[in-house]
């Protein structure tokens, strides 16, 4: 689940989104919306493991506003 998870927001990066609550909304389509706080809580922990592996970039820390890009290969 969790790489499934990792695959969907690496996607939508690609695809251009750069912010959780973008991604959010395009992997958690007909979410509660009582859930989306977590739901960008649980793509911010996919973030932050992706900046630290260096497949993903950001300015400074990764935080729930940040911007996000795919990093340079």
């Amino acid at each position: 689940h969790r790489q499934a998870h990792e695959a969907s927001i690496l996607h939508r990066l690609a695809k251009g989104d750069a912010d959780i609550p973008t991604i959010v909304r395009a992997i958690y389509i007909g979410i509660d919306p009582r859930l989306t706080g977590a739901a960008g809580y649980s793509g911010l922990a996919h973030l932050e493991d992706l900046v630290g592996r260096g497949v993903v970039a950001t300015d400074g820390d990764p935080v729930i506003g940040g911007s996000y890009r795919l990093a340079a290969s």
